[in-house]
């Protein structure tokens, strides 16, 4: 385990600053820009993250065109009351914890919302981080050399409050127009944010399965080109995905993957293995160069090979059954030479020094055996690209 006592340190001072001033509690077009870390790599490659002055510990083998995207999805559900301090400090925080997984790249993904399935209109809320805010974090992050890559994602809460069967994969606006109008005036300030500060790729929808092939996303990834210039992805569900003929008119196709497969508790790495590979031939057999996996994670609980997306956090932690998923999971990216995966989450307000695995929420991979399976999954992936 990964402990960042610089980054908690500073933390635990501006927590105390804080309370004590306010008494308050086909081949796709690569369009990714030239890649030019602040923080600059070090001249000769080491077998470790290295320290800059100040800045905290940086990659060592940044990424560029043609090397794997080796990430970690971040999770950010604001909290608007936290001052700039605290959220610079906890991004220093985040940002330290992804380098020391021998990360060469991070996805920041934050809510968006609804207010019901049939909306016309999507809104920020109360918990979406404001570009201002955002900002911190892809500056702490561009800081120590990583490939950032920023995912607005449409929240989920409202809809299965309304109707238990509703997600966002369902929701059915009555006027389409006037539903894309809405959402890329919600995007333009995080477009200009991203332009602005040398994000490589900005994912335009996730999992959105009810309006993919609408004609409607075209306009809106000319639009998004037009203003931020990078790279423009999207992310299908794993359902979805391998049977869709839909195109989506973006740069990079991904996939949020949890693929359900019929293996008990005791399967071997290479059992899932095969069975992540049976998968993802129903869309497509041998190398996928150009196939993003955005997300990979599963519960760490008894049956999760089944149901990988459905966390169960009142049961008891099962930290064998997450490490093998994770192994066979990278096992099978490599084997098909896919363009890189993203490892399902790192929460934007959890101190990876501190979690208690045992009583942690399942869906965490921090302070557990696939902590150390992430490592080595990156490294020893680095190394043959």
């Amino acid at each position: 385990m990964i402990r960042l006592g610089t980054a908690g340190a500073t933390l635990a001072a501006v927590f105390v600053m804080t309370i004590a001033g306010t008494g308050c509690a086909a081949a796709p077009q690569d369009r990714t820009p030239a890649f030019h870390p602040a923080a600059p790599p070090p001249a000769t490659a080491t077998a470790g993250p290295q320290t800059g002055a100040g800045a905290g510990p940086t990659v060592a083998y940044p990424w560029q065109p043609g090397r794997p995207e080796l990430g970690v999805q971040v999770y950010w559900d604001d909290n608007p009351d936290e001052p700039v301090e605290l959220v610079r400090a906890k991004a220093r925080q985040v940002v330290d914890y992804v380098v020391g997984l021998e990360a060469n790249a991070l996805c920041v993904s934050f809510p968006f919302f609804t207010d019901t399935a049939r909306s016309n209109a999507v809104r920020g809320g109360r918990t979406t981080p404001t570009p201002e805010r955002l900002g911190i974090l892809l500056d702490e992050a561009r800081r120590s050399g990583l490939r950032v890559t920023l995912r607005p994602t449409l929240d989920e809460r409202t809809l299965t409050a309304a109707n238990p069967l509703d997600w966002r994969g369902t929701i059915r606006p009555g006027d389409r127009d006037a539903w894309f109008a809405s959402y890329r005036r919600f995007l333009t300030p995080y477009l200009a944010l991203a332009a602005r500060t040398g994000v490589a790729t900005v994912v335009i929808g996730t999992e959105l399965s009810s309006l993919e092939g609408d004609p409607r996303w075209a306009e809106l990834a000319a639009y998004t080109r037009t203003l931020f210039g990078g790279e423009t992805g999207y992310a299908f569900n794993w359902d979805v995905f391998v049977h869709t003929a839909v195109r989506m008119p973006v740069d990079r196709v991904g996939v949020d993957a949890y693929p359900e497969l019929p293996l008990s508790d005791d399967a071997s790495v290479a059992e899932l293995a095969a069975g992540w590979h049976s998968w993802l031939d129903r869309r497509a057999r041998g190398q996928m160069p150009n196939l993003l996996l955005y997300e990979v994670g599963a519960p760490a609980q008894d049956g999760i090979y089944r149901h990988p997306a459905n966390p169960n956090n009142g049961g008891p932690v099962n930290e064998v059954v997450q490490q093998r998923w994770f192994a066979a999971a990278c096992q099978m990216a490599r084997e098909r030479s896919l363009a890189g995966l993203y490892w399902w989450r790192v929460d934007f307000h959890a101190d990876p020094a501190t979690v208690d695995p045992l009583r942690d929420r399942h869906e965490s991979f921090a302070g557990r055996a696939a902590e150390q399976t992430i490592r080595g999954c990156f490294s020893g992936w680095r190394a043959v690209r």
